[in-house]
């Protein structure tokens, strides 16, 4: 039996349709998923910051593994960020950068080079690898990433 791993996935709203591809490529590479992350199917049109927080809270918080979906507008959202940065809180999640077709370097948002576990170009192989633990840090083209030195303590 595949154990399943749970995750959330940090995105912005525009990069909606590559959640279920995230999934799929996961699922295809033998992972069981279970998905925590508030998509766009059921918008609640909430507007409160304290509000939308709360209801982001317990997602992340039951999530082992945080993905973050890299587009084009990522570096832009403050709530991407503050997603990254409260699950990082925590000190066990594994935070996983990953890129979508026709993202840039110049795409990541702050908080995931700050607190991020790894980065990943558009690649079920690698995504994988991440989410087993290995600390890739790679540009879009697949290229090791310069600059970052952070790596979280696994004691």
């Amino acid at each position: 039996m595949v154990e399943p791993i749970n995750i959330f996935i940090s995105h912005c709203g525009i990069d909606a349709d590559s959640l279920i591809k995230v999934r799929d490529m996961l699922k295809r590479r033998g992972f069981s998923v279970r998905d925590s992350s508030i998509d766009e199917r059921n918008p609640n049109k909430a507007n409160n910051p304290d509000y939308i927080k709360s209801l982001i809270r317990p997602q992340i918080e039951w999530a082992g593994t945080i993905i973050v979906l890299i587009g084009p507008k990522t570096h832009t959202r403050e709530w991407v960020n503050w997603e990254i940065e409260y699950a990082s809180s925590f000190g066990n999640k594994r935070i996983v950068g990953i890129y979508l077709r026709g993202a840039t370097n110049a795409d990541v948002p702050e908080n995931l080079n700050k607190y991020g576990d790894a980065l990943v170009p558009w690649n079920s192989e690698k995504l994988a690898s991440a989410i087993d633990g290995e600390d890739i840090w790679h540009d879009t083209d697949d290229q090791p990433r310069p600059g970052k030195q952070f790596i979280r303590s696994k004691c």
